[in-house]
């Protein structure tokens, strides 16, 4: 896949595929958002998704990141895990002042044409109930709830989707 997939010069923003020298600026927008909600979920929940440069590098080694820039700045990111030829999506933000203009489609859709183009079957994510707007934003894009799983993380629900992908 080639490494940045431009968009239309009107959005202001691009996405392409992240790379290790990415980890830095990635580990800090995941700081940024998940500090907004502090009070909202567990610490434990909270840190586990605030990864370090290093860890950053880590996950990276396991999945495929996309990401969201305007200006060369990181504004947005979303991983990809295939397994069983089946694709997750990990770890997707975008930061609050960029949200609303279409860096969360762009990188949602990003990841399912990896998917396709890594004979993925369907593509799968979870969430908790309470992200509304994610919510919408997956079923936008043809996700269905296909689950739901009972204080799973940290004790909380969580919500399965997947969108089976058609030949």
């Amino acid at each position: 896949m080639d490494s940045r997939v431009e968009m239309p010069s009107e959005t202001g923003y691009a996405v392409r595929r992240g790379n290790v020298t990415d980890a830095l600026q990635i580990s800090l927008l995941y700081k940024r958002v998940w500090d907004e909600f502090e009070s909202l979920f567990p610490k434990k929940l909270k840190e586990s998704r605030q990864p370090s440069e290093e860890e950053m590098k880590s996950w990276m080694t396991k999945e495929t990141y996309f990401i969201a820039e305007v200006e060369r700045e990181t504004v947005g990111v979303v991983g990809c895990r295939i397994l069983h030829s089946a694709c997750q999506l990990v770890h997707m933000v975008v930061d609050r002042p960029c949200r609303g203009k279409g860096i969360g489609t762009a990188l949602a859709r990003t990841a399912i044409d990896f998917a396709r183009e890594n004979n993925s079957f369907k593509v799968w994510l979870d969430t908790i109930p309470i992200m509304k707007e994610a919510k919408a934003l997956y079923e936008k894009l043809g996700f269905v709830k296909c689950g739901y799983l009972r204080r799973h993380l940290y004790g909380l629900d969580i919500e399965l989707y997947e969108l089976v992908l058609v030949s």
